[in-house]
């Protein structure tokens, strides 16, 4: 029998396996000494799209940012503002979540830590 259709996703880190300190791709720090963590949970290639989830924790701190891949989010815990390039700011709280397109730019500030569920997207 093949692999099963389906995996389950933790909504909490305890247990995971770190894939270490990591800071964004395309992510410049603007403010702040920014800490980032990532569990991994998903990674696979089809048709030349890398397609991966899993659990992102950052400290406070302040990111410019610009996004290369498509990506859905879900914080489970502590406070983002999103800021769009030339666009209002946007503030992100446990249970919000938020769809970025590629070349999304703009600027990432953790008010308050925060850990989120995301899905990302990427042309390989």
């Amino acid at each position: 029998m093949g692999e099963p259709f389906f995996q389950r996703v933790p909504a909490a880190v305890a247990g995971l396996p770190l894939d270490g300190y990591v800071r964004p791709r395309g992510f410049t720090v603007a403010s702040g000494d920014p800490q980032c963590r990532n569990w991994r949970h998903y990674l696979a290639e089809e048709d030349g799209v890398m397609t991966s989830s899993g659990l992102w924790e950052s400290t406070e701190g302040a990111f410019a940012f610009r996004f290369e891949h498509w990506e859905f989010f879900h914080v489970i815990s502590g406070v983002v503002v999103v800021t769009p390039e030339g666009g209002e700011p946007m503030t992100l709280r446990a249970g919000d979540a938020l769809v970025m397109e590629p070349g999304f730019t703009g600027r990432w500030e953790v008010v308050e830590t925060m850990l989120k569920h995301y899905v990302t997207r990427l042309r390989v």
